[in-house]
């Protein structure tokens, strides 16, 4: 004879028992519990806390993910300031010769191909003169990227290296380590207009920055040359970190700002 629970059960999941266990003891949370299973394959350990458990850790990570980002994305609003990039898409760069069609070519497919998976994340240099989009075209990665629902940094150099001055003021409502942390946690960061004038302070700031963002996904953009990267001891070892697993994108053309 089939007992209440055995009915309670069957009404719940609509299906057959066709084997049971009662007072089993848990391993990992330690509970007594009943295996049951039913005839269209499914298992239920009743009294056992590890479903819940799991449950409970699984949403503490994504709402702790979901803060993290939040806060990413609201640092983000806040840092872009040229209002040309604000309106940068892939749609609105027209390319003015070959070579750039092929570099935003190439970016389109590194955006197509976005991974937070370790061992498919890298990153792009593009390289090349003044004034020939390769801020649009790393702004516009950005933002595709950001429609996806990555979280993400964009900051020329000069203006990084400012903020993290401005972490040292009483006033400042961040810390450095806060700052770094915002960095590190990015799943795409835009590290615009590097370059090779940085004081004493900047060139140790931009290797800690580029320690934090070692095998992460990233695009840098430079108007210098591998060997102006490369001109001392300590802008090679800038350029060292930043080449990991970094393919370079060499970008050629006319300065269209002085063309209009």
């Amino acid at each position: 004879m089939k007992s209440i629970k055995d009915i309670d059960l069957q009404s719940k999941f609509k299906n057959t028992i066709v084997e049971q266990e009662n007072d089993l003891r848990c391993e990992r949370c330690g509970n007594l519990y009943d295996y049951v299973k039913f005839s269209n394959g499914s298992e239920e350990h009743i009294g056992c806390d590890c479903k819940m458990i799991a449950m409970a850790k699984d949403s503490t990570s994504n709402h702790k993910e979901k803060v993290k980002r939040e806060k990413i994305n609201s640092f983000f609003k806040h840092s872009i300031s040229n209002k040309d990039l604000k309106n940068a898409t892939f749609d609105n760069y027209i390319p003015p010769n070959d070579n750039l069609d092929k570099s935003k070519g190439l970016i389109q497919r590194y955006v197509s191909e976005f991974s937070m998976d370790s061992e498919h994340q890298r990153s792009l240099l593009l390289q090349g003169s003044y004034g020939i989009g390769k801020s649009h075209l790393a702004m516009s990665a950005l933002k595709e990227i950001k429609a996806q629902g990555y979280s993400v940094l964009f900051f020329d150099v000069p203006q990084l290296i400012s903020t993290y001055r401005s972490t040292y003021s009483k006033k400042s409502d961040m810390t450095e380590r806060e700052l770094d942390k915002i960095i590190q946690d990015a799943d795409f960061l835009v590290l615009d207009d590097y370059g090779t004038s940085l004081s004493a302070y900047g060139k140790s700031k931009m290797f800690e920055v580029m320690n934090l963002r070692t095998g992460q996904n990233n695009i840098f953009t430079t108007n210098n040359s591998e060997q102006e990267l490369t001109a001392d001891k300590d802008l090679s070892k800038i350029f060292s970190r930043m080449m990991k697993n970094t393919t370079t994108i060499k970008m050629s053309g006319e300065d269209y700002r002085l063309k209009k």
